[in-house]
């Protein structure tokens, strides 16, 4: 069940999902990258994100395959509108699956020998535990399973993305009003680091700050008042 800070989400994500099928033979990824954006610009949803704010909505494309995939259920009525709008996702997704089925090495090549790609199939990942269509331990394993490689490119990708995951994680639970306070935060971070279980930089109060404001407009005084830093209007 979707948790109730993405209902929103769920549901702009829904709509526009009936728009592309509606339009899909007229449609580009270039302008679908367009009408994502307006929708969310419109309704007043902000991608997901962490450090980095270049290629927001081209990354956000994910988010709309996850949901009419594994949310709506549309792939095998509509896989024509996948193959020809969301290929590149379609992409991440057989590297997702080729990360449980054959290991870190294989995955890596099917990405291209590309850390980027690599990445992108753990946010496809991250996605569908997002929105509660996998549980945390698909993604929790597929982080081990990278990191347990001796390739310093794919222990690299799979120790970002578990910082990142981290500060996701603590900056949700201060938007959903589970984290109050300093002490609070320290613990699950603590917490969340053990579950995933591999050694990995823990995200500074900074990064969770900026998920925070960014990703779920967290009121500035909360986030001083949890993280103890402040963040530029």
């Amino acid at each position: 069940m979707v948790k109730e800070l993405y209902r929103e989400r769920m549901k702009i994500l829904t709509d526009l999902w009936g728009h592309i099928l509606n339009e899909w033979e007229s449609l580009t990824r270039d302008s679908l990258l367009s009408l994502v954006q307006e929708y969310y610009e419109k309704n007043e949803i902000r991608p997901f994100r962490g450090f980095k704010s270049t290629n927001l909505y081209e990354k956000e494309l994910i988010t709309l395959y996850v949901v009419g995939k594994e949310g709506l259920g549309l792939y095998e009525d509509y896989r024509q509108v996948f193959e020809k709008l969301l290929p590149n996702e379609e992409k991440y997704n057989q590297v997702a699956k080729i990360i449980f089925e054959k290991g870190a090495e294989e995955a890596y090549l099917e990405a291209g020998s590309d850390k980027d790609v690599l990445a992108r199939a753990l946010r496809l990942i991250f996605t569908e535990v997002i929105f509660s269509f996998s549980d945390e331990a698909k993604l929790i394993q597929s982080l081990r399973i990278l990191h347990s490689s001796t390739n310093d490119a794919i222990k690299h990708t799979a120790k970002s993305f578990s910082r990142f995951y981290t500060a996701f994680r603590l900056a949700e639970s201060i938007a959903e009003g589970l984290i109050r306070d300093k002490m609070n935060y320290i613990a699950m971070k603590k917490a969340i680091a053990i579950n995933i279980g591999i050694d990995y930089p823990l995200p500074k109060s900074s990064y969770v700050a900026l998920i925070s404001k960014e990703v779920f407009n967290v009121n500035q005084k909360l986030i001083r008042k949890v993280l103890e830093v402040s963040t530029s209007p």
